[in-house]
Order: structure tokens, then C-alpha cells, then sequence
């Protein structure tokens, strides 16, 4: 997966897909199969929860966004919230969830609902949830069926071996 969104679907407008891969890239569920929808959303609900209420004019939300996702990380490492780590590099992890923050704030909230706390808060929020879970599950079926498939890949090569 790549972390630049606009390669990533082809589409700058995408932003759904755009903030899965984002996340996907340090963030996951902590079951491979059927997890539950707020262990998958953690990082878009914090990213929200926290826009939604930082004072302007006292923070850079970019900033607070995505500090509040990296204190979300250390909890997962510490395994006092649910999901797991993908990143063993911290500084590595760190700049992926400031792309992710970025992308949030700037693409998302400011230029695409303008700013507006309303539209964030209402429909606008539970579709990109719905749309963001929808596309984590598409996305985990399909590693899943990779990993499937290598197995049996191996359990055949070794039974070939050992006749």
C-alpha cells in the first residue's frame, strides 16, 4: 500500500479509501477475522472526536490530531486500547499518523466540509465511518485470503517434499 492517497486510488477525491490506506499503514484491528467496528475505527473516531472538540484558536488541528492518534498508539503498545501496532519503528510511525492527521484535517474537514464542526459531526461523519469500515474489512479479506492461500501454498510444497 502506498501512503500517498492520490496514488494510492488514483482518485484525489476518494477520501474514504484515502484515510484507510492511511491509517492501515500503522493501525489495525486487533482480530484478523470479523474485528469490531470501533476497534477498526479507532483512528478516524479520535481524529473526529478530537476536531471536533479542540479550540481553534489555540491549536494547529493537524497538529493535536495527530497527537492524540500517536497517545491512541501508545496505548496499543502498551495493550491498554484495542488494536495492535503495525510500525516497529516509533519514528516511522509518527510521521505515517501526522499523514494521516494531514490528510484528515486539511482534506477532509477543511477543504472538503469547509471547515464545518455540523457536517462533521452528523451524516457526514457516519458515512465516511460506514464507507472506512466497509473498505478496513475489504481490504483485511484480501490479506487474509493472501495469507490463506501462502499456507497452503507451503502445506503442499511440504507434503511434496516428504514423498
Amino acid at each position: 500500500m502506498s501512503n500517498d492517497p492520490q496514488n494510492a486510488t488514483g482518485s484525489p477525491i476518494n477520501h474514504p479509501k484515502n484515510l484507510t490506506l492511511l491509517y492501515r499503514e500503522f493501525y489495525r484491528a486487533n482480530k484478523p477475522y470479523n474485528p469490531k467496528a470501533n476497534a477498526i475505527l479507532k483512528p478516524i473516531d479520535i481524529a473526529a472526536d478530537t476536531i471536533l472538540k479542540a479550540d481553534l484558536g489555540v491549536f494547529d488541528l493537524v497538529e493535536v490530531v495527530a497527537a492524540e492518534v500517536c497517545k491512541l498508539m501508545d496505548r496499543v503498545r502498551t495493550s491498554t486500547a484495542e488494536g495492535r501496532w503495525v510500525i516497529k519503528d516509533r519514528e516511522v510511525e509518527r510521521q505515517q499518523v501526522l499523514a494521516f492527521a494531514a490528510y484528515f484535517v486539511r482534506d477532509v474537514f477543511v477543504e472538503t466540509l469547509k471547515g464545518d464542526r455540523a457536517r462533521l459531526a452528523g451524516r457526514q461523519l457516519n458515512l465516511i465511518r460506514d464507507t472506512c469500515e466497509f473498505l478496513y474489512r475489504l481490504e483485511q479479506d484480501r490479506e487474509n485470503q493472501e495469507r490463506k492461500a501462502q499456507k497452503e501454498s507451503q502445506a503442499h510444497e511440504n507434503q511434496m517434499s516428504g514423498d
